[in-house]
């Protein structure tokens, strides 16, 4: 078969498997990331939203007098 002729059914149906199985195994990886990394990414949020509520307030006491 040269490059120009069409794929069969079966090679067209292998290639769409293979790539349903990589889509798969990726989105395994990157769910196992997440889990990994969520906790300190929460706190991390957590600690810049305190920082940025007491800035707030500080701005707006100082700016109250």
């Amino acid at each position: 078969m040269s490059e120009n002729d069409p794929k069969s059914w079966f090679d067209r149906a292998i290639g769409a498997c293979m790539s349903i199985l990589l889509a798969a195994i990726a989105l395994y990886c990157a769910t196992q990331v997440l889990q990994a990394i969520l906790p300190f990414l929460v706190a991390a949020v957590g600690v810049v939203t305190l920082a940025w509520g007491g800035w707030a307030l500080l701005r707006y006491l100082r700016g109250r007098y």
